[in-house]
């Protein structure tokens, strides 16, 4: 390329460090009244910018430099500063380039350099080496008894049903045996796979046995049916002549936890349908039962809703020129997708298959900046003086609890939603509204003293209780993040999911809330999961190797004993996708880190070991493999 740009930390400190950024012009032709676009996940304070002005949407970065020519085979050169801790890893740094001139009408690319670290990392995590086991099964199941001796499977075995329960696990078992094994079931032939109702056993639990006479899948539930399905296929061997064959073992297995989910964030980047199908596909592998499916926030607006088409004609795009500037990738094109609600019935339909849940979440009052320009003239206050700036930079994110349009928006909105989802559970988000908001909007401070209210929290609590309240009518039980209790407005029917830490988590739960436990600090995939400045991530919760995965444990300082147990439901990862671009880096930040997570959720601490789980992962790989999945490498 002809231009460069380069960014190095010059000084640092806890929370406050000082950058130089340094463009070149490596072409023979002078640039006349250029200006540079820069993306960035961190806010950077305007006031400190020399040479030039700066202003800032989100990620997405204009500078002005003070000199109107970027002269041939020079440079110019900024410095800035930003309140953050010291960045560690290169993907902290600039995302995306270019230079633009005539306006914005011509348009120049940009090679970024990696940004030069003052202080990455020192460690760096590696995983003892260990022996592969056959019996690789992931998570490890509550009670397994081997025996001596393999079941062979022929062209002639067939899948015998004896429960209507197992008809959906049967279908999917005979698509994995054929995606994964090429292997055809026939539909007569010898009934070498029995499902058989077992009506002793609880929903999720049940029992595989496989011996001389055959296999034999027993459950109560349809779901259990899924389990013993995802079981088996861990068990099959290939031999050398291509066949198949599965060792003789009684197995019996039971959920530790009720809820056992994954969320994905498809509103920063959009993931095409086929690849929400792969991820929940792999759910299955893996016995979660909750896909939660995170569908709009400030960046995008990614689900049809038929009473207001702008939501995606306007909302699911971002773009220079657009009403949503670009954020984290993609400055030279508009970017973005949707899911129509025929799509998102085809997702819903294919979960059902696998035995998952899908919950949708739509995030208010904050992360609702691709609404509020969608329907400008429902959503903006245009009265609102406040000043705020939001976790993610926005200074206009927040809907206002005071303006008519708002509650026509939640109306329509969540009408659309519940007779779309099967799911008793909506997510509605609740999460990071700043601090300033509605302080200066003269119909929120109406507002306030009509219901006596004594902070901005309140407000968001008279929301989220209208929320609520609407939801209940549909038939629905709100859920959200554990800000949903702010403002002390909502019933204790709503489930908090705890993201801040499990001591929130744990405050929620004594107060009288059912709670999800999503600890950031452990189940945040898009947390690097190594200290080499190469790895891809974030870190602002922690570094999250997979042995720190591993050995997250639910509640370990809280006694079996204490009732508060009964109000943890259950737990969740989640994949945040603010630099997940591809079903590559999807697959590499999810990988084999969710394996780890599976076995958190579905299996009792005392049946856990580091050790052991590393032995079955190493047997685990090549099935990892056999599905096209790009995971880390544990061992390199």
């Amino acid at each position: 390329m002809s231009f460069r740009i380069e960014l190095a930390v010059l000084s640092e400190q806890k929370q406050f460090c000082r950058f130089g950024l340094t463009v070149h012009n490596l072409t023979d032709q002078d640039i006349a009244d250029w200006k540079l676009q820069f993306i960035i996940d961190r806010y950077i304070l305007p006031d400190s910018f020399t040479h030039g002005g700066i202003s800032q949407v989100g990620s997405f970065c204009t500078v002005t430099p003070d000199s109107q020519q970027l002269i041939a085979n020079q440079h110019y050169y900024c410095e800035f500063s930003i309140r953050t801790a010291p960045l560690r890893f290169y993907t902290d740094g600039i995302k995306d380039a270019l230079i633009i001139t005539n306006e914005g009408t011509t348009t120049y690319p940009v090679m970024i350099t990696p940004i030069v670290l003052a202080s990455p990392y020192r460690e760096r995590s590696q995983l003892p080496e260990t022996q592969s086991t056959q019996l690789a099964l992931i998570p490890k199941p509550s009670f397994v008894e081997c025996h001596e001796g393999h079941f062979h499977l022929s062209e002639s075995s067939q899948i015998t049903l004896q429960a209507s329960s197992a008809d959906k696990a049967a279908t999917w078992l005979q698509q994995e045996l054929y995606e994964l094994f090429n292997f055809q079931v026939q539909t007569i032939g010898q009934s070498d796979i029995l499902y058989r109702n077992n009506p002793t056993l609880d929903k999720g639990e049940y029992q595989l046995t496989v011996s001389g006479s055959g296999i034999r899948l027993e459950a109560g539930s349809s779901i259990g049916f899924v389990h013993a399905s995802a079981t088996l296929l861990q068990l099959i061997q290939v031999n050398s002549d291509q066949s198949l064959c599965v060792p003789y073992v009684k197995i019996s297995d039971a959920p530790r936890f009720k809820y056992r989910g994954m969320m994905l964030d498809c509103a920063r980047h959009f993931h095409p349908i086929e690849r929400v199908k792969r991820l929940i596909n792999q759910l299955a592998h893996y016995k979660f039962n909750t896909f939660h499916w995170h569908l709009t926030d400030d960046e995008g607006w990614r689900l049809e809703i038929k009473a207001f088409p702008e939501l995606t004609q306007v909302g699911a795009y971002r773009g220079t020129g657009t009403p949503i500037a670009p954020q984290f990738s993609h400055l030279s094109s508009v970017y973005g997708g949707y899911y129509s609600q025929e799509q998102v019935k085809e997702i819903i339909a294919y979960a059902s298959e696998r035995g998952i849940t899908v919950i949708p979440e739509i995030d208010i009052p904050g992360h609702c900046r691709a609404a509020i320009k969608s329907l400008p003239h429902l959503l903006q206050d245009e009265e609102d003086q406040s000043q705020f700036r939001s976790i993610q930079h926005y200074t206009d994110n927040v809907l206002s609890p005071a303006l008519p349009g708002t509650y026509e928006f939640l109306d329509r909105v969540l009408e659309e939603v519940a007779e779309l989802f099967p799911a008793t559970w909506v997510h509605i988000g609740a999460d990071e509204v700043p601090d300033g908001v509605w302080l200066e909007s003269p119909q929120c401070q109406k507002l306030m003293q009509e219901h006596n209210y004594q902070s901005a929290k309140e407000l968001q609590g008279h929301l989220l209780r209208y929320a609520e309240q609407k939801l209940r009518k549909l038939g629905k039980r709100m859920v959200g993040w554990e800000e949903a209790q702010h403002g002390n407005k909502v019933s204790k029917d709503t489930v908090i999911y705890s993201w801040l830490s499990e001591e929130a988590a744990l405050n929620c739960a004594k107060q009288g809330f059912d709670v999800i436990l999503q600890p950031g600090q452990s189940t945040y995939l898009d947390m690097s999961q190594d200290y080499s400045p190469k790895e891809p991530g974030v870190d602002w919760a922690a570094v999250i190797p997979l042995e720190s995965a591993y050995h997250y444990e639910p509640l370990a300082e809280v006694p079996d004993e204490d009732p508060i147990r009964k109000r943890i439901l259950g737990i969740q990862c989640a994949l945040w996708c603010e630099i997940i671009t591809t079903q590559q880096r999807m697959d590499y930040m999810v990988f084999p880190r969710l394996t780890a997570m599976a076995e958190a959720c579905w299996t009792n601490k005392n049946q856990r070991d580091w050790e052991d789980y590393l032995s079955r992962l190493k047997g685990h790989l090549p099935l990892l493999d056999r599905q096209n999945i790009e995971y880390r490498q544990p061992w390199k």
